[in-house]
């Protein structure tokens, strides 16, 4: 997916912005670095082109000059391809518009996006002042997403981090802290279930003895009895 265009209808501090980044080059690099001074709208680029790909978030603080049933972005992406024109509104359903204005399924663009969430999508690929500073610190304690992806990149472990999720993953279902439905606190309940019968009907050694002649006692009154009885 290649973003081709990027209209700032009506959002922010824009009306009728337009970004163009051109045709994808035959050859050679495909770079495209958005720079100014502060407060020049950079910021409200990048998340225009987020939500154009993920929806206009609930709670926009990109509503301070057009209204939220006003704001509108749009662009043009290159999918596949072939260049798609997509129009995005701030409503809550049927918010993704093609180029003639009818809404269109989420999946025109999701299923561009290998199933990356919005934040997901923001911390690999949205790279600005924040984003770059809070990756740099992830790499260095080899955390977070961008922090493993960068970190089994250069060590050549390509795998590394889907491996790991399949060991949290199994980890998890074996113990997790505080957790009543994993396996190990179900075999640790079974156990302690066990525990208590064998309790119910364990007899000390001595008892035993004990009781055991209490019993051949009995028995050889018993049978003292019967044998009187019967003279």
């Amino acid at each position: 997916m290649r973003l081709r265009r990027l209209d700032l209808i009506r959002y922010g501090k824009f009306t009728d912005r337009t970004i163009d980044f051109g045709p994808k080059p035959e050859s050679g690099p495909d770079l495209h670095i958005v720079f100014g001074l502060n407060e020049t709208g950079k910021s409200t680029a990048l998340s225009g082109y987020l939500d154009l790909l993920f929806g206009i978030e609930e709670r926009s603080r990109y509503n301070f000059l057009h209204e939220y049933s006003a704001m509108r972005i749009g662009g043009v992406l290159e999918l596949g391809g072939a260049e798609h024109t997509f129009t995005r509104t701030k409503q809550r359903t049927n918010s993704l518009l093609d180029e003639t204005g009818q809404p269109v399924s989420e999946m025109a663009i999701s299923a561009h996006l290998a199933g990356l969430s919005r934040d997901a999508y923001e911390t690999m690929f949205s790279l600005d002042d924040e984003t770059l500073e809070a990756g740099g610190k992830s790499i260095l304690e080899s955390r977070g997403d961008l922090g493993k992806l960068l970190f089994t990149a250069s060590a050549g472990l390509g795998h590394a981090s889907d491996t790991l999720s399949v060991l949290e993953a199994e980890a998890d279902r074996l113990y997790r802290k505080q957790a009543h439905g994993t396996e190990l606190a179900l075999l640790k309940k079974r156990l302690a279930e066990l525990k208590a019968s064998k309790d119910a009907v364990d007899t000390l050694a001595s008892n035993y003895e004990s009781l055991e002649a209490e019993r051949l006692d009995a028995t050889e009154k018993y049978d003292r009895s019967i044998a009187e009885r019967s003279v």
